[in-house]
């Protein structure tokens, strides 16, 4: 942990100018223990008329967290970046602690925009209040001096957008007295000139911040601390999604004519019942990570001098495929659909599981997968390697880009060879294909509901896309998922300061913003990417889920725009409603178990709704239509819709 005392040693200033505690590498308009706080900062921002925002973040070096084997993280890979994350949340701390009584939580999230809140955030190009709540980092409530204010926004920030956050003097210190005003934000505030560089860099933006607040009848004398700060480009945060597909498309041919399979298994295990073969398999993919594309954690993508990634050549993914008997008897040909697997899991095993085959035999579609690199099962030791230390963490951010291309590769392959080669009546190419290739849709579960949206997004023939149990925005996830403890032991392990794992999680928000559906929730169902066609997104979220949270999802529909569907057991705040059929919207599912989630980031008890929308007959029924026809239905039919505890959801799969 980066800690500074103000008992460090007094260096008498040239000129007369005010010497500070902080050192000069380190934030002096924050509290606690923590050098880089608040954050972000536009103190880590250099003007750069190279970039889309014209800046470019410029981290010194020995400043972020350094772990318990003395490992510095390199800020390097940040550094590159033309602003900070739109999805992470903003962090900063005070040594006496924070009373937490009257910050504005997520189930009021319009009183984040009046006076009483004493957390402000504006965006500087228009002047206005940004929606947004505020929470302590509750797992760390044991250690006040250490424990983290985050000020999460309702929705995703604009790209390349300049923010201001303010902390009024209504916030009070964790015993009711005042919470100390850090000494860079004074010297801000008296006009005190200081040696602080960083400081006196950022000394000219505030007086906009000032005039702006005061337009909000915010005095700076009010203030606690302000600070500003820019979000990264659209254009840079998708530029490997884009450039890889493009690159990847070209490699492939039309239906990838250019990539090769070969059937491992062409008579796996499978219900006998209703399907009538599962095949496993292997297929190229144009490549573009180092290592020949090994599990090593060294792997990472491989870039031209310009930063662009490149291929290396095709290696071998694997792929698992399931045929229901109903698409063999059919007298016209069946659509496919290529299913996302969940959390750190494998297409082999999840691809013909209950749930997707409960989808396969219900809409009678062909199911296909593959694994999501960066966040398979066979990445698992390197998640936990790039917890240990963060300077790993192109294990999991670059190699999800290859994940993501493993998927629209095996679109185009099943497409072409599969289709008329596996995906025909008898499994060879003797007889005729039993798929229509112009019906390729998407269906995704828990992680692969969550990175569903960016395969969905990039894919340049999938239009529809179902989204279960999906969400955004993982550095708000991560700790209110109930799978979340196991992976946090490692990190706290690591970086054992609670103010540093907040730290180091923002960062790999910023890391994860090139693949997680924060690339894309703003412009997917909107003015979507070029050779792309229009999308058509479905959400399925259940209440009370306690692997990935509600508030996740909710802020996935307020920043996609998209509606819930009516009747539903309740209305998120900020999110239209409609009761007539949409083209891209939210259902959400009662189980019974809404009020258990807690109000603070941890999760709720084990409670299995998560696993429940997949086995009921509505969800199937309401997917089947919305393929066919383009349209999101209401086919619950309790009261409330979707309200499985009263029954409304149909049968039990």
């Amino acid at each position: 942990m980066r800690t500074y005392l103000a008992t460090l040693l007094f260096v008498v200033a040239c000129g007369g100018d005010t010497e500070l505690s902080t050192p000069q590498e380190c934030n002096p308009l924050g509290g606690g223990e923590s050098c880089m706080g608040p954050w972000p900062s536009g103190l880590y921002e250099v003007a750069d008329a190279t970039s889309v925002t014209g800046r470019r973040l410029a981290i010194p070096d020995n400043t972020l967290p350094i772990n318990i084997d003395d490992i510095t993280l390199d800020p390097a890979p940040y550094n590159v970046y033309d602003g900070f994350s739109s999805a992470a949340p903003m962090i900063t701390a005070f040594e006496t602690g924070i009373d937490a009584s009257n910050l504005v939580t997520h189930d009021d999230l319009a009183a984040s925009l009046t006076d009483v809140s004493p957390t402000v955030i504006i965006d500087m190009a228009t002047g206005e209040l940004v929606e947004h709540f505020a929470e302590l980092d509750a797992p760390a409530a044991a250690t006040p001096g250490q424990q983290a204010l985050f000020i999460r926004p309702s929705k995703l920030l604009k790209r390349s957008t300049r923010y201001a956050v303010a902390i009024k003097k209504t916030l009070k210190a964790k015993d009711g007295g005042e919470l100390p005003v850090p000494e860079g934000f004074r010297a801000i505030v008296d006009g005190e000139i200081t040696t602080h560089r960083l400081l006196e860099a950022a000394r000219p933006r505030f007086v906009d911040i000032f005039e702006v607040l005061a337009e909000h009848g915010i005095d700076k004398a009010d203030l606690v601390t302000a600070w500003d700060f820019t979000t990264a480009s659209g254009e840079l945060v998708r530029s490997d999604l884009l450039e890889a597909r493009d690159a990847a498309l070209s490699a492939m041919g039309t239906d990838g004519a250019n990539l090769n399979y070969q059937v491992i298994d062409g008579n796996a295990a499978i219900d006998e019942v209703l399907f009538a073969r599962k095949i496993n398999g292997e297929f190229d993919v144009p490549l573009f990570l180092t290592n020949n594309g090994s599990f090593a954690v060294t792997t990472k993508l491989q870039r031209d001098s310009s930063g662009k990634p490149i291929t290396t050549g095709m290696y071998r993914a694997p792929f698992t495929a399931i045929i229901p008997k109903c698409a063999i008897d059919s007298l016209t040909p069946v659509p496919m659909i290529i299913y996302g697997h969940g959390l750190l899991g494998r297409a082999q095993d999840q691809v013909s599981s209950g749930g997707t085959r409960h989808a396969s035999a219900g809409i009678c579609a062909v199911v296909v997968g593959t694994d999501m690199r960066g966040m398979s099962d066979r990445d698992v030791a390197n998640v936990a390697l790039a917890l240990n230390d963060g300077n790993n963490g192109h294990a999991i951010f670059d190699v999800l880009v290859q994940g993501m291309i493993n998927h629209v590769a095996l679109v185009q392959l099943s497409r072409g060879a599969l289709a008329s080669e596996l995906f025909t009546k008898d499994g060879t190419p003797n007889t005729a294909s039993i798929v229509d290739p112009t019906k390729f849709h998407y269906y995704g579960i828990s992680q692969g509901g969550i990175m569903g949206t960016t395969v969905c997004a990039i894919d340049p023939v999938i239009e529809k896309c179902v989204v279960q149990v999906g969400a955004i925005n993982y550095s708000l996830l991560l700790e209110r998922s109930h799978d979340w403890p196991q992976y946090r032991t490692t990190l706290n392990g690591a970086y054992p300061s609670p103010l540093d794992s907040a730290l180091m999680v923002n960062l790999m928000q910023l890391q994860w913003d090139r693949t997680e559906p924060t690339a894309v929730a703003d412009v997917i169902v909107g003015e979507g990417f070029p050779n792309t066609p229009t999308k058509h997104v479905f959400m399925q979220v259940a209440i009370g889920d306690d692997e990935v949270a509600n508030i996740a999802s909710e802020l996935q529909a307020r920043t996609m725009g998209i509606p819930v569907m009516l009747p539903s057991p309740y209305i998120p705040q900020g999110i239209a409603t409609s009761s007539t059929p949409v083209t891209s919207g939210m259902i959400l599912y009662d189980f019974g178990v809404g009020d258990t989630i807690p109000d603070t980031n941890e999760p709720p008890p084990d409670n299995d709704v998560h696993s429940q929308i997949r086995n009921k007959q509505a969800t199937i029924d309401m997917m089947k239509h919305f393929y066919d026809t383009g349209e999101i239905q209401m086919m619950c039919t309790a009261e409330r819709g979707c309200d499985c505890a009263a029954s409304g959801c149909g049968a039990q799969l």
